[in-house]
């Protein structure tokens, strides 16, 4: 296998020299360059693509974003990475649709590795032959809806207000009416009956709100074909139990707050590749369906026996084009299998595997088919396993708590 090629960018030289002393010990893995400014890194790319490009945020000339931006367009198949000093949210949000992670100064040798490691480990699963054939049958997947990149826009502005944001949103009527479906479900629990987008701001907060719009537009692009056995209706109310816990297993276990966010918006949309299924795949979704009852399989084994890949990585695959973060597009792909993981670690996907796995628990129970169970060689490398019960018990108290008030 031949080696990685990596780009690390920043303008000051110590930050270089330190680079390359500290991740000199990957040389043998890596092939690595050092360049000092934007226009450098796109003439380094020009001359020979890289896998991936590490870069700060702030620098003269042209920004880390600016950059980032470029590359997207011209190298979308190269993985962007963000090293910056900076940790203020507002410049995360300018990142947002650019970088595929965000990573704060100082950063450890061994942690900037194993972040490395692991969104290679993703890419590889995203490239797989079968994975890239489906896809191609499909002839065009959806675009993410309109209203949620002029939303990241309006997030990354000082001057947008409240009632702006909320504005915007309610351009779009189905976003709308799907975002106060989802706000005023039993799953947030709010003390009162929210009536519009800038309610549902105010009360929410920013982050939660980007979150359910982009999977409100996401549930708002497909059709349901009225096929036995699944319906968008069921996959919507498992996916919002899945991405409300998760945000609450995330925040228990200590994540940081963009990364809560990350895990709800991962549970919400974790299962959208049944969506592209249902939609373009019913077919062979009817013969998973039967495969499952037949056998006693678990759904995402029987979908790769009948096509060679499952509706994780169908929607890890959409979820790559929509530019969304490495930590949603694993928790995506491996909610079923955290141990293909490059470099396991407490992060999205383990808040995301949990949440689906008590959803299963908790309201299936089908015919003939395997439930999903939580994995726990993967647990017990996290030092999680002895957790669960009291981990579990705080959810429940929490939801319990949320669904009191409505």
């Amino acid at each position: 296998m031949s080696k990685r090629r990596v780009l690390f960018v920043d303008d000051q030289p110590n930050v270089l020299d330190g680079l390359r002393r500290t991740m000199r010990k990957m040389h043998d893995e890596w092939d690595m360059e050092f360049v000092s400014s934007g226009a450098a890194a796109l003439a380094a790319i020009e001359q020979c693509p890289f896998d991936v490009i590490v870069v700060d945020m702030i620098m003269p000339g042209m920004n880390g974003v600016q950059l980032l931006k470029k590359v997207s367009e011209r190298y979308p198949e190269t993985v962007r990475f963000i090293l910056s000093g900076y940790s203020d949210r507002e410049l995360i949000l300018q990142s947002a649709g650019y970088a595929h992670q965000y990573m704060a100064k100082p950063c450890d040798p061994e942690t900037l590795k194993q972040l490395l490691n692991h969104s290679f480990g993703l890419r590889e699963l995203l490239s797989r032959e079968e994975l890239h054939a489906r896809i191609a049958s499909i002839g065009s997947l959806p675009s993410p809806p309109r209203i949620y990149h002029q939303l990241v826009a309006y997030l990354q502005s000082d001057t947008a207000s409240m009632k702006e944001i909320a504005d915007l949103i309610s351009q779009d009527v189905g976003i709308t009416a799907k975002l106060l479906q989802m706000v005023n479900s039993a799953f947030f629990g709010l003390p009162t009956h929210v009536n519009s987008p800038l309610q549902a701001v105010n009360l929410l907060g920013l982050d939660t709100v980007q979150g359910l719009v982009l999977a409100a537009g996401a549930f708002n692009q497909f059709k349901d074909p009225g096929l036995s056995g699944i319906s968008i209706n069921t996959i919507y109310d498992h996916s919002m139990a899945v991405g409300t816990n998760a945000q609450r297993i995330a925040r228990f276990l200590g994540l940081s707050k963009h990364l809560v966010g990350d895990a709800l918006m991962a549970g919400m949309l974790h299962d959208i590749g049944k969506l592209v299924m249902l939609t373009h795949f019913r077919r062979e979704l009817g013969e998973s369906i039967r495969l499952a009852a037949q056998e006693s399989l678990p759904m995402n084994q029987a979908e790769t026996r009948i096509l060679g890949v499952s509706h994780a990585e169908i929607g890890a695959h959409l979820l790559s084009l929509w530019g969304l973060p490495d930590s949603i597009l694993e928790a995506v792909a491996l909610h079923h299998a955290p141990q293909k993981a490059a470099s396991p670690m407490v992060n999205v996907l383990t808040a995301v595997h949990i949440a689906n796995v008590w959803d299963h628990e908790d309201n299936e129970g089908g015919a003939g088919v395997q439930m999903s169970t939580v994995d726990g060689d993967y647990l017990t490398r996290l030092n999680l396993a002895d957790q669960l019960p009291r981990l579990r018990e705080l959810c429940a108290a929490e939801s319990n708590r949320k669904r009191s008030y409505v």
